[in-house]
């Protein structure tokens, strides 16, 4: 019990706080204990997947003139003569601590690989986020004002078209347009960031433009909706009744409403970009995370494989959880529908 005052008004408002505090503790409890738990089903059967696919490894790495006492040996060496569940056991512990095992084709630790590909794939996924944020949000803003007229018809269709091209066809568009048409991007001149960060910006670019588009016509639709029926609601008359300007109310209410609504579809942009990269590298000839991949499922590199899916997975489950968390930040009825189910 907290002592209280004659009029109860500093009671009343530590008892709140401590509610406040303790509602907040135990949403974010449990959405930490959900992602330990989806992040170890995740991985299970990442491993499983990988288990049960018809091939030998060792007969894949040493090569079909192989005897039988060589693969034997290999398999000894490498631990594949285990059970499954001592092996998954061993890998979720190396997992754990950064070693996913050794690539069986480069002959070099898994997550160096990965590690030392992640700052193209991640650059790219990031210039394409920002692109996404820096565009989507001043058209629907643009598009919200308005809705029916001209610029609100002219912005719609762009984002429909936009929409329907896939980003490989796009990045051909742009290869042809920019690099071959008007000689403005050079493609295939990759450059490290630690080397020339000024050249690795040039080549990110382009094809994270490529990426962006299609999302943020995505985006864009999300928020021109979310817009529209906040301009709607009570609480905006009321502003503008009291002599709000518009500029004010959209910065000010309408923005940070619609922005709620929009955290979710934003996560789910950032996980389709991360996917739709592994294409884009391709055709820009960048040495990102995609090229690893397919160069993985060409030799049938199982360990490369298990440990780069279950990095991209990763990713995916702790930005819907970071989605979560910022959702439940900014709009606190969503911790309490929580705490109110059965």
């Amino acid at each position: 019990m907290y002592p209280c005052d004659n009029l109860g008004l500093s009671c009343y408002n530590q008892l709140t706080m401590e509610g406040l505090i303790n509602g907040k503790a135990g949403y974010f409890g449990v959405r930490i204990v959900e992602l330990i738990l989806t992040l170890f089903v995740v991985s299970f059967f990442t491993f499983a997947a990988f288990s049960i696919i018809p091939g030998d490894t060792a007969r894949v790495v040493l090569g079909p003139n192989a005897t039988e006492a060589q693969v034997e040996n290999y398999r000894k060496q490498t631990g594949l003569d285990k059970p499954v569940a001592e092996r998954y056991g061993d890998w979720i512990r190396g997992a754990v601590t950064g070693d996913l095992g050794e690539s069986v084709s480069f002959r070099k630790p898994v997550s160096e690989l990965i590690s030392s590909r992640l700052p193209v794939t991640l650059g790219m996924s990031a210039i394409a986020l920002i692109m996404v944020i820096v565009i989507s949000y001043p058209a629907a803003m643009l598009s919200s004002r308005r809705p029916g007229h001209a610029l609100d018809h002219i912005l719609s269709v762009f984002g429909h078209v936009i929409f329907a091209i896939p980003p490989f066809v796009l990045s051909l568009l742009m290869i042809v347009l920019f690099a071959n048409l008007f000689g403005f991007i050079s493609i295939g001149r990759y450059a490290a960031p630690s080397e020339d960060f000024a050249q690795f910006l040039s080549c990110m670019l382009l094809p994270s433009l490529c990426i962006a588009l299609p999302k943020i016509a995505m985006t864009f639709k999300f928020l021109r909706a979310s817009m529209i029926e906040e301009r709607a609601s009570g609480y905006v008359k009321t502003a503008k009744s009291h002599g709000l300007s518009d500029v004010r109310i959209m910065v000010r209410h309408v923005l940070p409403n619609s922005s709620v609504s929009t955290i979710t579809v934003i996560s789910l942009v950032l996980s389709d970009i991360l996917g739709g990269s592994l294409i884009v590298e391709q055709v820009f000839n960048l040495p990102g995370l995609g090229r690893l991949l397919l160069r993985a499922i060409s030799v049938r590199d199982f360990p490369l494989l298990s440990g780069m899916v279950l990095y991209l997975a990763v990713i995916t489950v702790v930005l819907y959880f970071i989605a979560d968390i910022a959702a439940a930040m900014i709009d606190p009825r969503q911790r309490l529908s929580e705490r109110a189910r059965p």
